[in-house]
């Protein structure tokens, strides 16, 4: 046991690697540097180094968010959430998987956590009644609104699931994700957003980074080890 709380409290090299090239990635993004799809390096590197690192379900995530980004810089906006859409969903599967693993383990939920359940279903549910009626409406009939529905509830489905770990970083990942893309998502619908360049893309970077560090905090070895719910 000693052995595991050590590691649980050590961060990898090649994590700590991987943050310095994302934050220089990050900071080159926002100067007048012409660099081909340059919103994609960040995303795409700290995909490249959770091959090592993380969990598959992060690194599956990871890069189709990278090819979200992708799709975001040459304006396909259907294909960059579909992309995104599909990232989420590897989230979702890698934070149900970690969470119902800790319920199977202790055969049931107590009472606290059954209200903190309740009080999460809740926000995310409060969220979705305003993206139906104030986003939804403003959204072009057809496909694309059945698509923004679809990424509303699965963004949603995400921000529930991280917060469930009981972990601060994947709390706070999913709800700068979850602010960025609402971000997004108003100025392109509703009415535009100051400063929404900015305020989308660090809520987004820091978001993905978030959510890379925190899934190769407690990993031991060649599993990842559930230390702590």
């Amino acid at each position: 046991m000693a052995i595991l709380k050590l590691n649980e409290k050590r961060i990898d090299p090649m994590a700590m690697t991987a943050t310095a090239l994302w934050l220089a990635a990050s900071v080159i993004f926002f100067m007048p540097v012409d660099i081909p799809s340059k919103v994609t390096i960040p995303a795409g590197l700290l995909a490249l180094a959770s091959l090592w690192l993380c969990p598959w379900q992060i690194t599956l995530a990871l890069l189709f968010s990278a090819r979200g980004d992708y799709m975001g810089s040459v304006h396909n906006f259907m294909g960059q959430m579909g992309f995104f859409a599909v990232g989420h969903i590897w989230y979702i599967v890698y934070f149900a998987g970690r969470y119902f693993r800790k319920v199977e383990k202790d055969r049931k939920l107590t009472g606290k956590a059954k209200g903190y359940l309740a009080m999460v279903t809740f926000c995310a549910a409060a969220l979705l009644c305003i993206v139906f009626t104030r986003i939804v409406p403003e959204t072009p009939a057809g496909t694309e609104r059945i698509g923004v529905c679809i990424y509303a509830l699965l963004i949603c489905t995400m921000l529930v699931t991280a917060m469930l770990q009981r972990s601060s970083l994947f709390a706070l990942g999913a709800v700068l994700f979850v602010f960025s893309d609402f971000i997004l998502a108003w100025n392109k619908y509703v009415e535009p957003v100051p400063y929404r360049h900015y305020l989308v893309l660090v809520t987004y970077f820091l978001a993905q980074w978030l959510l890379f560090i925190r899934s190769t905090k407690f990993r031991v070895g060649p599993e990842m080890r559930l230390l702590r719910f």
